[in-house]
């Protein structure tokens, strides 16, 4: 002990005399501020633990030690920024590549990448640290994967980074990832009292006090029995229909609300209900239209047919209660006949299913049937002509006749690209046969050529218009003017002083015409365009 304390006297004399230490050699190297000289003992520097190692507080630049437990024994030296083996072929890993963060209940999952440079040393494990709250989670392995960082609070947002471990040290921090709000599934909804309808129920609820830290997107009711489901996409209360019910069988329900995370528990029981069958709805009433001893009377089917296909309407007259019905499911237009010509009338319009009649709709308009005679407005346009003896159409006892449409349809060709000669007619009361041939041979869009044309008209809302034959064409030219006046009256339009087509051919290449200003009739060529009014029979 004594020769010790007299070597550390020399030592720390020759240091403070001249700034040089030998040990060994009394006259040590001039660069040197140690010199330690032997041939038979080393230099034996600081041995710890890599734990140890790690320990070290501010290590300062060029420190050096020698890590006991480090693949047998490893010589480490920091170099004022991170730690390195002494040839520095092993260090701390590069930075992780960020990911992903999904959210879950009061935790995330971190997605990373493994560094392209593990620093030499095996990477032994990765730490996810969130912001706020510097919450980690760690997963120990080498390569890529996922990590959970739990004891998130729901409803906070949060970024995440990632770490890299090695034997050597931590790497820095990855970037931040996204950012995402944890959350649970929602509390239960509060159920309301349901309220049965044909084969269906309505659940109404409330929405729950909690949302899990994710808005609601949808709430769903259950049947019991059956599980029968009615959904309904929104975040507060509302009303869910189930439908698919059974009548007369008795249901309850409970209720569930979804957010991005999951579903939540159901609600309580609902009361019980017993779907069952009712009437219908009263339809809609349209505006009635006069005929001869008759009127249409067009409706609107209604919104609810009672939980039974509705099977026929009826429209009943207002005096005389003198009814029309027409059976179908959907709207349309029923004929009440039997009315008296100058009377008036209004209508109302019900609807029947397998367990009765609805209630009656509105009271429609008042229409008074009349006589038709030339010039009347009547059956969608304007009476024209009179069927007589010998005409076709014409019935003992009985008026019909011919009606003009209010305005043009068009100015078109007449033909589709066929040449063929149809054998079209002339005669009063061939012109709907004319037209329907005309339309079977042309094919095509029948609203490229005049006959299809004048039948794809829908005037007063009838669908049996056509394009007339000469002679009914000639009868409109002599009544323009009639036509003219109560075309105007209703809110028509005069015709044009050329011509018109008719539905007569002359021969495969030409069709009858007549000049509305002239009074001319002629072959004109099927491809040249000329005016369409259509006409129907009564």
């Amino acid at each position: 002990m004594k020769q010790f304390f007299t070597l550390l006297a020399a030592v720390l004399l020759t240091a403070i005399t001249s700034a040089q230490v030998g040990i060994g050699t009394t006259t040590p190297d001039a660069s040197s501020a140690l010199d330690i000289t032997s041939t038979t003992k080393g230099l034996l520097i600081p041995r710890m633990t890599n734990a140890q190692r790690q320990a070290i507080s501010n290590p300062a630049a060029g420190l050096q030690v020698f890590v006991t437990d480090l693949d047998g024994g490893s010589f480490i030296f920091y170099d004022g920024t991170e730690w390195g083996t002494l040839s520095f072929t092993k260090k701390r890993p590069d930075a992780p590549t960020i990911g992903t963060a999904t959210l879950g209940n009061a935790q995330a999952t971190v997605s990373f990448t493994a560094p392209s440079s593990d620093g030499g040393s095996a990477i032994t494990s990765y730490t996810a640290t969130s912001s706020p709250g510097d919450f980690t989670g760690t997963i120990s392995q080498s390569g890529s994967g996922d990590i959970i960082v739990s004891g998130l609070t729901n409803g906070t947002a949060y970024t995440f980074t990632v770490t890299a471990t090695n034997a050597i040290d931590t790497s820095v921090a990855s970037a931040a990832s996204n950012s995402v709000v944890p959350a649970t599934i929602p509390d239960a909804p509060t159920i309301g009292t349901a309220v049965a309808g044909p084969a269906q129920a309505t659940v109404p609820f409330t929405a729950p006090s909690s949302n899990g830290g994710s808005a609601i997107t949808s709430y769903t009711a259950t049947s019991s029995p059956g599980d029968i489901t009615g959904t309904i996409s929104q975040s507060g209360s509302g009303s869910i229909t189930v439908s698919g019910l059974t009548n007369g069988t008795a249901y309850t329900f409970t209720v569930t609300a979804t957010n991005a995370i999951g579903t939540s528990l159901a609600s309580a029981v609902s009361n019980s209900v017993a779907p069952a069958i009712t009437i219908p709805d009263a339809p809609t009433i349209g505006t009635a239209v006069p005929l001869n001893q008759q009127a249409k009377v067009p409706f609107t089917a209604p919104s609810s047919d009672g939980g039974s296909a509705i099977t026929s309407y009826t429209a009943t007259s207002s005096p005389g209660g003198i009814t029309g019905t027409l059976s179908q499911s959907g709207s349309g237009s029923i004929i009440v006949s039997g009315l008296t010509n100058g009377t008036a009338y209004t209508f109302t319009v019900t609807a029947t299913n397998t367990l009765g009649t609805s209630a009656a709709s509105a009271v429609s308009n008042s229409v008074v049937p009349v006589v038709p005679q030339v010039g009347s407005f009547y059956g969608g346009g304007v009476v024209f002509h009179l069927f007589v003896e010998g005409e076709i159409g014409y019935v003992a006892g009985e008026t019909h006749g011919l009606i003009a449409a209010v305005s043009d349809q068009g100015f078109i060709q007449w033909y589709n690209g066929s040449y063929s000669t149809i054998g079209t007619a002339s005669a009063i009361g061939t012109g709907s046969a004319n037209t329907t041939a005309i339309i079977s041979a042309q094919g095509g869009t029948e609203t490229s050529y005049a006959a299809g044309l004048a039948r794809a008209y829908t005037g007063g809302g009838y669908t049996d218009w056509f394009l007339p034959s000469k002679d009914e064409l000639n009868k409109m030219y002599t009544n323009r003017a009639t036509i003219n006046t109560t075309a105007a009256a209703n809110s028509g339009s005069d015709f044009v002083s050329d011509y018109y087509w008719s539905s007569t051919e002359n021969n495969s290449t030409t069709a009858w015409g007549h000049n509305f200003g002239s009074g001319t009739q002629f072959n004109l060529n099927k491809p040249y365009g000329n005016s369409v009014r259509a006409v129907r029979a009564f």
